[in-house]
């Protein structure tokens, strides 16, 4: 079955008065290039507008008339061409269906071989065909035998990155977290070592705000030591001593095994040292004292 064509005589060149009319109209065109036209000619320049539009129409016109003259045999080749194309097509649409439908067969059926060989080898537990698989492998060029050796090629690094990751020391939980679902060694060392930095930062400023509490609460205990002790200055009046109590006070003491006590009241110019100086005596002896 092939294509026939007659012989076809190829039709001859068009000839009319070209280098005449070229020639004629160069010419008059470099006169409108500088022609100047007053307002008493306009009538002559809408005159010559239309006689060039008219010439211009005429000669796209038997364009025109010529163009479909030659291009009618040319348009009726074409259409039965075009309709032999059409009973070509439908055979060959049934053909490609059957073919594809066959080929997509072909690509399950070794995808199944695949994943058979996937499955019945040995992989970590959380490890996917999917995250290593790559579709060139049902392209039917490509071999059983050299996909099992990509995949366990895929595996053994697998492993071997795993076995890396574990050594880190810090985030390594995180890190081979990062690389189940990534599959990528750099990304998932780079997260471990995002943690860190971020653990040791905080760690830093924990240890920061520890440190401004503790000294925040030595101040604030300071600052009270030193208001009791000034209010206990302020507050504190040396005992005026009555001498002929303490004569009489003397003399009972003298016949009791008991000492005798009375409140006195005193008052005395101290600093916040002396004071604590004075109060830790009073402590010693026992000494009672109160605001007066």
């Amino acid at each position: 079955m092939e294509l026939k064509i007659e012989q076809v005589a190829i039709p001859e060149k068009i000839a009319f008065n070209y280098e005449e009319l070229k020639q004629e109209l160069s010419d008059k065109v470099k006169m409108y290039e500088t022609l100047v036209y007053t307002d008493d000619q306009i009538k002559n320049a809408k005159a010559d507008r239309a006689d060039l539009n008219r010439l211009k129409k005429a000669l796209n016109d038997e364009r025109i008339r010529r163009e479909k003259e030659y291009m009618q045999p040319f348009n009726a080749f074409k259409a039965q061409i075009n309709e032999i194309i059409g009973i070509i097509d439908k055979p060959v649409a049934l053909i490609d269906k059957q073919v594809k439908e066959y080929e997509e067969q072909q690509r399950q059926e070794k995808k199944k071989k695949i994943e058979g060989y996937f499955f019945t080898g040995e992989s970590p537990e959380w490890l996917t065909l999917s995250m290593i698989w790559d579709d060139k492998w049902l392209n039917a060029s490509v071999s059983m035998k050299s996909i099992q050796a990509e995949i366990d090629s895929r595996i053994t690094a697998v492993e071997s990155d795993l076995a890396t990751l574990s050594e880190l020391p810090e985030f390594a939980f995180e890190a081979i977290e990062t690389y189940k679902t990534t599959l990528d060694l750099n990304k998932s060392i780079a997260e471990g070592h995002r943690l860190s930095e971020m653990q040791k930062r905080k760690a830093e400023q924990e240890r920061i705000r520890a440190e401004q509490d503790r000294l925040r609460q030595e101040q604030e205990k300071a600052k009270v030591l030193i208001e009791s002790e000034t209010k206990k200055q302020e507050e504190f009046v040396p005992p005026v001593v009555d001498e002929e109590f303490q004569n009489k006070a003397f003399q009972k003491a003298e016949s009791s095994q008991e000492p005798v006590k009375q409140w006195v009241s005193f008052s005395a110019l101290l600093s916040v040292a002396d004071a604590q100086a004075l109060a830790g005596f009073f402590k010693s002896r026992n000494i009672e004292f109160e605001k007066i």
